[in-house]
């Protein structure tokens, strides 16, 4: 991907008592580009290989969305300038 494309995002906040093998079955998911576990309001986020708003929102609302410890999400874009 060039430096100049947009990119897709996902935050995810899980349900208490989340399994911590819950994202298992996104692992091998190729719209899944990276995973991250984070600290702070969100639980982890996601890389996507997405290329427009509505892959975004069909593959948060069927994939991501579908698991049953998923609790909350935020989506965003973000474009590279450097490094």
């Amino acid at each position: 991907m060039a430096k100049t494309d947009w990119q897709a995002w996902v935050w995810i906040k899980w349900k208490p008592g989340t399994s911590s093998t819950a994202w298992e079955g996104w692992k091998n998911n190729p719209s899944i580009k990276a995973a991250w576990s984070t600290l702070g309001e969100w639980d982890c986020v996601l890389a996507l290989n997405v290329s427009t708003p509505e892959e975004l929102e069909t593959f948060v609302w069927k994939t991501i969305r579908g698991n049953q410890w998923v609790e909350q999400t935020s989506t965003s874009w973000a474009k590279q300038w450097w490094g």
